[in-house]
């Protein structure tokens, strides 16, 4: 399409992108996260620039990290998906993929879901299909 730069965007398609965004170097420090990771998840400023592995607060969870990365480093491209519940009551859907540039990791990028949002959409879906959700975004009588 004509005027339309995807790399001039990519700061605020990161930003409102509607789930959480998280990005690491590939020693695992943190780079960025948006604003909805800020306000659902467990991220303050001082974490920038810091090893998210100092901010997990189960022992076991730095090993499992450490193991995903080191697929990732062996040649594995396809995402890594699991479900965690780091903060004791919210349950998040994890999706972390390597960043390849020109054959090589660049880094690592989080993207997180909440786990309830999922399910009451999918809920939903299941009992109506698509009609709850066109009365909610359609003006009625559409």
């Amino acid at each position: 399409m004509h005027g339309w730069n995807l790399s001039l965007l990519s700061d605020e398609i990161l930003e409102w992108a509607g789930v959480g965004v998280t990005i690491l170097d590939p020693a695992g420090n943190v780079l960025y996260y948006n604003r909805w990771a800020e306000q659902n998840l467990d991220r303050e400023p001082e974490y920038l620039g810091n090893d998210v592995r100092g901010r997990h607060r189960r022992q076991i969870t730095n090993p499992r990290f450490d193991a995903m990365l080191a697929l990732f480093e062996e040649g594995r491209t396809e995402p890594v998906r699991y479900v965690a519940r780091p903060y004791g009551k919210t349950t998040i859907l994890v999706t972390v993929s390597p960043i390849i540039v020109d054959g090589r990791i660049a880094g690592y990028s989080q993207i997180v879901l909440l786990k309830d949002e999922v399910q009451e959409l999918c809920r939903r879906f299941d009992e109506s299909g698509r009609k709850s959700f066109e009365q909610e975004m359609l003006p009625h009588g559409t």
